[in-house]
């Protein structure tokens, strides 16, 4: 009796670390799937909305799945190789964190299709795939938006931490500010966190004191903290990214704009196996990768240039990375 419990009970622990959609076996199975999310997939922002993607899929495709939210870095590549020991016919890893776990077990499982999530890098495997939205996109038109906005002529983009997709994301920010106005003031910063809300708030009200009165967060759920803290300031907007802040975040008295990434459609790609071709997918402005919102009125001649940069942008002419 007491073996039996001891057995019960490491299996309900094995069960435990992970969420899955269905009771049948993936094992050997087409058309089942697998994520692993640095965060949670309720903080109203990429990894719900990537989480969505798949339940879509999941809805319409009839496809087996199961996830792991809220993993370490340090946990990657043991919650990786478990899903594909277990069968999963397609596993991804969200988030520009992952390269090279994703990369590691890739190599150990050959016939099972890896994506890397948010990264551009395949590491040369056949079975692994990336796939992002375009970053670079993204950061321009939040940067024209930003300088379109500011009054005092400085303005800031916050973020978690800088992997390579964030670093385009911050050079284009500063291309399509240029675009604007090369005499804005500009700055990055990092929080060394995605979700920890109080980080965010406290830097954001740093950069407020020094005069930025537009704020740029690319963020998960830490995003709530710069809407917070723009709402508890005077003459302070975001122009927000990912999510739409006026929204997701409940900051619509605050929010000039946002440029939301469609991460739902991107995870619904992946999880239906569109995008297992072992190459890099890269979804922009033109393809429906991102989508401007814009809440405040422009003048004329701003909404003249805003319309100009865009079809600068999809025509090719601005000078960035995909």
């Amino acid at each position: 009796m007491k073996k039996a419990f001891v057995v019960f009970l490491v299996f309900c622990l094995a069960m435990s670390a992970f969420a899955g959609g269905s009771s049948e076996s993936a094992k050997n199975m087409e058309g089942s799937v697998a994520m692993v999310f640095p965060g949670l997939v309720t903080d109203r922002a990429f990894n719900q909305f990537t989480y969505e993607g798949m339940m879509k899929a999941v809805e319409e495709k009839g496809i087996t799945y199961a996830y792991r939210e809220n993993v370490a870095q340090n946990e990657q590549v043991e919650v990786l190789r478990q899903f594909a020991q277990q069968g999963y016919s397609i596993v991804i890893g969200q988030g520009g964190q992952f390269g090279e776990s994703v990369s590691i077990v890739a190599e150990e499982f050959p016939d099972t299709e890896f994506i890397f999530s948010v990264g551009s890098d395949t590491y040369g495997l056949p079975n692994m795939s990336a796939a992002t939205v375009s970053y670079s996109h993204a950061g321009f038109i939040g940067g024209v938006l930003a300088a379109l906005t500011t009054q005092t002529g400085k303005v800031a983009m916050i973020t978690g931490e800088f992997y390579d997709t964030h670093r385009q994301m911050e050079a284009s920010f500063y291309k399509g500010i240029e675009y604007v106005d090369p005499s804005i003031t500009t700055t990055a910063v990092t929080t060394g966190d995605w979700a920890d809300s109080v980080k965010a708030r406290e830097a954001s009200l740093a950069l407020i004191a020094q005069g930025y009165d537009v704020l740029f967060p690319c963020l998960d759920a830490a995003g709530a903290g710069v809407a917070a803290a723009a709402q508890d300031s005077q003459n302070v907007w975001i122009v927000g990214a990912v999510a739409d802040y006026a929204v997701d975040y409940g900051a619509a008295d605050v929010t000039a704009a946002s440029v939301v990434f469609a991460w739902d459609t991107l995870g619904y790609l992946e999880s239906t196996g569109e995008l297992c071709d072992g190459q890099a997918h890269v979804v922009g402005m033109a393809d429906g990768g991102i989508n401007p919102v814009i809440n405040i009125e422009l003048s004329p001649e701003d909404q003249a240039i805003f319309d100009a940069a865009i079809a600068d942008l999809i025509a090719g002419n601005i000078d960035i990375a995909d």
